[in-house]
Order: structure tokens, then sequence, then C-alpha cells
């Protein structure tokens, strides 16, 4: 009767010890990569903040020197009234952009917050203007995450529109107020992220108040919640 030799091959422990230093390189390697990626995106933030910062300061200066000359027309003997409207008006549209711009510049502190001691998810702002018709307005969310910028937050939103109706307390879905589904209320993101829409509030709905609650996935999930006063 014959049988078969079956032969096994053994493999020292130098080859096992090779594979794991191998192993361990590509690690290191990897985390590094992340740690670069994640030093040029803040670099790039904070590059486009001192733009803002920038802009700001200029206008500032802008304003000041139209309001000089506003001063000497007035106090000229023959006032040019055209220039010296043009010159309010030039004044009202540069103080308007620096309010724009330092609403910027607010949102890429919020980012960065070096000076608070809070970290991860945050509602950062919500604003809300009046559309075409009576009753649509449109909105727009925003969700930043602080401090910690080495992950992705994932999770979903909730908004939800309190006021009266008929002298009675009610609260819409925002969902129920627009086209927008449960999906468009996701957000994936390492820095920040906008959720826009469009809404139309019921006949006879006076709004009050908005209440938006962010929940991101995960083992360690995040809920935080804030409430905004409608502003119109």
């Amino acid at each position: 009767m014959s049988s078969d030799l079956i032969v096994t091959r053994r493999r020292s422990p130098i080859w096992y010890v090779g594979w794991t230093l191998v192993f361990l390189v590509l690690l290191v390697i990897t985390f590094y990569l992340g740690r670069f990626d994640s030093a040029e995106e803040r670099e790039l933030l904070e590059e486009e903040r001192n733009i803002l910062v920038k802009q700001v300061e200029e206008n500032e200066q802008r304003i000041a020197e139209l309001e000089q000359q506003t001063i000497v027309l007035q106090s000229s003997a023959q006032v040019d009234a055209t220039a010296s409207e043009q010159i309010m008006e030039t004044i009202s549209n540069l103080q308007q952009t620096i309010e724009s711009l330092e609403t910027e510049l607010s949102f890429y502190r919020g980012i960065m917050a070096p000076e608070l001691d809070v970290k991860g998810l945050q509602i950062a702002d919500w604003v809300v203007k009046k559309g075409i018709s009576p009753k649509s307005y449109s909105f727009q969310l925003a969700l930043t995450q602080v401090k910690t910028h080495q992950v992705f937050l994932k999770g979903d939103v909730t908004i939800v529109v309190k006021g009266k109706q008929n002298n009675k307390t009610v609260e819409n879905n925002i969902t129920d107020l627009s086209n927008l589904s449960s999906n468009d209320l996701k957000f994936t993101f390492k820095y920040f992220q906008n959720i826009k829409g469009e809404i139309t509030l019921p006949e006879g709905f006076e709004p009050k108040s908005v209440e938006i609650t962010a929940v991101t996935s995960g083992r360690n999930g995040q809920t935080v919640t804030k409430q905004f006063n409608w502003p119109i």
C-alpha cells in the first residue's frame, strides 16, 4: 500500500518579522499623510480668513475717507447735493459689504475657535430670507466642526418651525413645509457644510422660532440643539 508524502514549507521567523515591519512602515506613512492633508486644509482656511480681514480693513479705511470728504462738501459754501448723495450711498454700500465680510469672518473664526472651550459639531448659523410670494422663504443652515478636524462628521438634521395658528401653538417639520426629504437633511463634512432650501408656510400660520437639532452617527454620537427666533 502506497501513501502520499505531503511536504509543508515552514517559513522562518525572519519572514514574519519582515512583513510586520513593512506593515508598520505603511501605517506610519498613512498617518503622516493624513496629518499633512489636514494641515494643508487648515492653512487654506486661515489664508481665506486673512483675506477677509484685509478686505474689512480696506473698506473701513475707504469709509473713513468718504466720511471726511462728505464733511468737506457739507462745510463748503457751494455744496454739490448730487455728489454728497452719491458719497453717502457709497458709504452705505461699503458698510453693508463690511457687515457681510464680518459675518463670513466670524464663521471662519468659529471653525478654528481657538479661544472657545468647545469642540466637535456646532450649529453655526441660521439665515431666513423672504421669498417672492408672501408665505415663501429661503433658508440656509451652517454646520461646523470646531477644533477637531481629523474625521468626517456624518449625521442628520431636524428643523422644526414653531408658531401660532388659530391661537394654538403649532410645530411644523421643515420636510412638511418644503420639497426637502430626509436625505436632503443629511450631512457629511470635515470643516463645515451649508444646507439650503425653500419653504412655504401654511395659511394663517405665524412663525415665532426655529428649533434645529443635529445628530452625528457612530458609536460616539453627538447631539446639538439650538433655537433661533424667526427674524421676519
